[in-house]
């Protein structure tokens, strides 16, 4: 099995006259017929495509050895001379094989094909594929098969605009959707996000006033003595001092540079390059006609454009990996004795445009040499091919790889993304963040020092426990309108 398209052998002539083509098999190995034993058994099914329209059949069945003749018609007797039932015999041996018990059955494959299209001008609108049961044949080692596909074409009067309705899933469009829950449920996550936001923002706000109301060039003394001098140059009164306690305690810390700040930076670049990619599809997909396809875009027209974006979206991932680098890199609005400066583990520029452009094509090309050296060893059609390896990798080197450096340098040399003012001095970069980072940074309590509800076992899944109930309630209440 696979998803690999191979052509039938058939050839088909747009509304012509009913066609029968045959083919014969030679006399059947142990090997080939241990394969169809194999498809029949495992409920093997081909399926063909027709102008984009996919059928399905199925490769065969496995039957008692006297339902061949069956099916075609010929009724069985038993010892006094009396029919007996196809129902009655196949009682048993269908109970032992819904309890997969060994069973007499033995398989057959359908032989004779019937390939109905159905088409209005020039356009086909409907293909069915009917396989006969009188067709069924015994498979064994030396049998010889001969394959029947005949070929009708049908006029009517359908239209063609809704050729791919009849693959949708009705049962779950004609229910009718309940809009106003749905708007319910919106607007109840609107309040409750804008009534956190209220919340946070109104107790908050005066702590980030206090924080950033201080400059880099003042000094502690001047809380004392009443005054304090901001970036504008205007005096006021200095605020009351009040202890910090709780999170407020690693405000100073809370913007420091991380330690492995370009991996950092090459991960944030990377998600925003994901989320270009993801949008980008979604456009591309609903722009079918635009750009010369359909609604519904062909196998391969997808995958064809995901790989061409995520080459041309290497840019962005560069200019924020870059930018996101250049922010923590620069020297921040810290005490008057002192600047932040990254660590020697932060490494370079050079080094996060290194991570960006090889980082998650490595991880992905490490996941898809384990998955197809698996299926190389198994034989299976889905093994890529060594040519479209040479030319995935001729798409990287010669398109990813400089639109990721060409981001970086644009990121690296251009303006903060944080939004404050773009300059190498260190009052003029003191509002880059709302809190300005200490030039010592606080020692974090060790967990034995911690309670057992603050300990990351327990913090973690305790933190999340309450967005997930409410988004599950919310979704539940979702999907119940549509289903």
């Amino acid at each position: 099995g696979g998803h690999t398209l191979r052509h039938s052998g058939h050839s088909i002539i747009f509304a012509s006259k009913t066609v029968t083509d045959k083919c014969s098999t030679k006399a059947l190995t142990a090997d080939e017929a241990k394969t169809f034993t194999n498809a029949a058994s495992d409920q093997w099914f081909y399926q063909w495509y027709l102008d984009e329209l996919p059928v399905w059949g199925m490769v065969g069945e496995m039957l008692p050895p006297q339902v061949g003749s069956e099916q075609k018609g010929e009724p069985e007797y038993d010892e006094n001379g009396k029919m007996i039932s196809p129902e009655k015999k196949h009682t048993h041996d269908e109970f032992k094989r819904h309890w997969n018990q060994p069973t007499n059955d033995v398989p057959y494959v359908y032989t004779d094909r019937t390939l109905s299209i159905y088409y209005n001008q020039d356009k086909i609108v409907k293909i069915d594929l009917n396989s006969s049961p009188q067709s069924l044949a015994k498979v064994a080692e030396g049998e010889q098969l001969t394959f029947t596909l005949t070929v009708e074409w049908l006029e009517t009067k359908e239209s063609a605009h809704g050729r791919f309705d009849r693959y949708l899933d009705h049962d779950f469009f004609k229910h009718q959707i309940h809009w106003f829950s749905i708007f319910n449920s919106f607007m109840m996550v609107l309040f409750l996000t804008g009534l956190v936001a209220l919340i946070m923002l109104r107790t908050l706000k005066k702590d980030f006033a206090r924080y950033s109301i201080a400059s880099v060039n003042e000094d502690f003394d001047d809380a004392e003595t009443g005054e304090t001098q901001g970036l504008t140059g205007e005096s006021g009164p200095a605020p009351q001092l009040v202890e910090d306690s709780g999170w407020k305690l690693v405000h100073g810390d809370v913007f420091r540079a991380p330690p492995h700040l370009s991996l950092l930076a090459s991960l944030l670049g990377t998600g925003w390059q994901l989320i270009i990619l993801t949008l980008g599809l979604i456009l591309f997909a609903i722009a079918g006609p635009a750009h010369g396809g359909d609604v519904y875009e062909e196998r391969g027209t997808m995958m064809g454009a995901a790989l061409v974006l995520y080459a041309l979206s290497s840019t962005v991932a560069g200019y924020i990996s870059g930018n996101h680098y250049k922010i923590y890199s620069a020297p921040k609005h810290v005490s008057k004795k002192s600047q932040q400066l990254p660590s020697s583990s932060s490494g370079s520029w050079q080094s996060t445009m290194l991570f960006t452009s090889i980082f998650f094509p490595t991880v992905i090309v490490v996941i898809h040499s384990i998955l197809n050296t698996v299926s190389l060893y198994y034989g299976t059609i889905n093994t890529v091919p060594f040519h479209v390896v040479v030319q995935l990798l001729a798409l990287w080197v010669f398109i990813s790889v400089p639109l990721s450096i060409v981001g970086t340098l644009f990121g690296r040399n251009g303006k903060n993304l944080m939004g404050g003012p773009d300059s190498g001095t260190i009052a003029r970069r003191a509002n880059d963040f709302p809190c300005r980072v200490n030039s010592i940074p606080r020692p974090i309590p060790s967990s034995l020092d911690v309670p057992w509800y603050g300990k990351p076992l327990f913090l973690i899944p305790f933190s999340g426990l309450l967005p997930f109930g409410s988004i599950f309630i919310e979704l539940y209440y979702v999907l119940t309108s549509l289903w």
